[in-house]
């Protein structure tokens, strides 16, 4: 409510510096596997935060909603926490930082099986891992989330959660790197 969204739609999130402007985070990748889902569900809106709305609107045949760029962690915790699934259908990503907020704020997430976002995205536990660059397989995958996401249990949005909380914690993460270094300077005092 607080962001201006509709409450009982089924709400997909995208976001990137940039926005759709930024070919490497494959918005046209989603906006192809969107127009694969025209006249399939009559319950679907797109958020797109990084990005302000555009001179030509898109036409998917349902609304689209830019946020522009968001400036601080409790906007992105809404944006992610009204989402029913976060996309990141990206070429390239090292670690994929958007998919790991969305796990934190309970958002199952739809991404390519490929680069860092495998790390992150359990497929068909946390949400979706399409065939890399398919959007038919992505269109899939945002479907079978937001049907195997039923209220008021919310499977997926629970098991993001938690992994968000057992893998980032930053206790975890500090010792991690702890480690690393310990190895790091143990090999190279040999």
């Amino acid at each position: 409510e607080f962001l201006g969204l509709p409450q009982y739609k089924k709400l997909l999130v995208f976001g990137a510096l940039g926005g759709g402007r930024n070919y490497v985070k494959g918005f046209d990748l989603l906006i192809e596997a969107l127009r694969r889902l025209r006249g399939e569900r009559d319950d679907l809106e797109l958020v797109v935060f990084g990005q302000g709305e555009p001179r030509e609107p898109l036409d998917l045949g349902f609304p689209v909603h830019y946020t522009g760029h968001l400036h601080d962690d409790l906007s992105l915790r809404m944006v992610y926490s009204a989402g029913d699934v976060m996309v990141v259908p990206s070429r390239m990503e090292a670690f994929g930082q958007t998919a790991s907020e969305a796990h934190a704020c309970g958002t199952p997430v739809v991404a390519f099986d490929a680069t860092g976002l495998r790390d992150i995205v359990t497929h068909q536990q946390t949400g979706y891992l399409a065939t890399p660059y398919d959007p038919t397989d992505l269109a899939h995958g945002i479907t079978w989330t937001l049907d195997h996401n039923p209220a008021p249990h919310h499977p997926l949005s629970q098991a993001a959660r938690a992994k968000a909380e057992r893998e980032y914690d930053p206790g975890r993460v500090a010792g991690e790197y702890v480690g690393v270094y310990r190895d790091a300077i143990r090999r190279s005092t040999r």
